[in-house]
């Protein structure tokens, strides 16, 4: 096999370790909590919270509501029980009993909206909690197929790799030097083919003598334009 060759067989192992590379880096950054779970979890939160907010207000509304039946019942026990007698002070108990009826009635009518907002509030939080748990399912399944995937690029990158070191210890250092070179300047792409007496990178026309020593494969030929290494089939 000529240099050539053995720099452009360098050049394919070292675009997949490139390819392999940027796949292991894609998937690492989707393992771990997604936007989409982090965003169920906090609408779950969200909604316990709303949730515990108006069953306090329906545990002090209930609490405000026996407080005004127990006085109406000691007022109308007064009333009816025939403890008072007096007709002015009758009067002032019926009132009484008049003002804690309408304060009760008030009071059970504002309950009711809350029990409403109550079971508003508790489907709101099933509907989060459904939600959440069909996310959490799929981030499961979508987790355990990412570190599958991740243990596979992991091992192809290893083999890769000592695929490339093997193949680069074929290569003399002075010519490893000047790709390693190459490769960094032209993005991936330090040796080329020659089409058609064309360099396969800048396109221009090679000179004959360019052409020549580059089918020989006995030295590194460069383009004059653009200084990849040529490589002839």
């Amino acid at each position: 096999m000529t240099i050539a060759a053995d720099l452009y067989t360098l050049q394919e192992i070292d675009s997949a370790i490139e390819a392999a590379r940027a796949s292991l880096a894609t998937v690492e950054e989707q393992l771990g909590e997604s936007e989409e779970l982090i965003a169920g979890r906090q609408a779950v939160e969200e909604a316990r919270d709303a949730l515990e907010g108006v069953s306090r207000q329906q545990r002090d509304q209930e609490w405000k509501v026996d407080d005004l039946r127990s006085r109406l019942s000691d007022v109308e026990g007064k009333l009816y029980g025939g403890s008072v007698r007096n007709p002015k002070e009758l009067a002032s108990v019926q009132d009484e009993a008049n003002i804690l009826k309408g304060q009760l009635r008030r009071r059970e009518d504002e309950l009711l909206d809350i029990m409403v907002r109550v079971e508003e509030r508790q489907a709101a939080l099933r509907e989060a909690e459904e939600s959440l748990a069909e996310v959490e399912g799929r981030w499961r399944q979508e987790q355990k197929e990412l570190a599958s995937e991740k243990e596979r690029l992991e091992g192809e990158l290893a083999g890769l790799e000592e695929r490339r070191g093997r193949q680069s210890s074929l290569v003399e250092a002075k010519v490893l030097a000047l790709y390693d070179n190459l490769w960094q300047r032209r993005q991936g792409k330090a040796v080329v083919k020659v089409e058609r007496g064309m360099c396969g990178g800048c396109r221009i026309s090679l000179p004959m003598t360019v052409l020549q020593k580059a089918r020989s494969g006995l030295d590194v030929v460069q383009c004059v334009s653009c200084e990849r290494i040529l490589y002839v089939s």
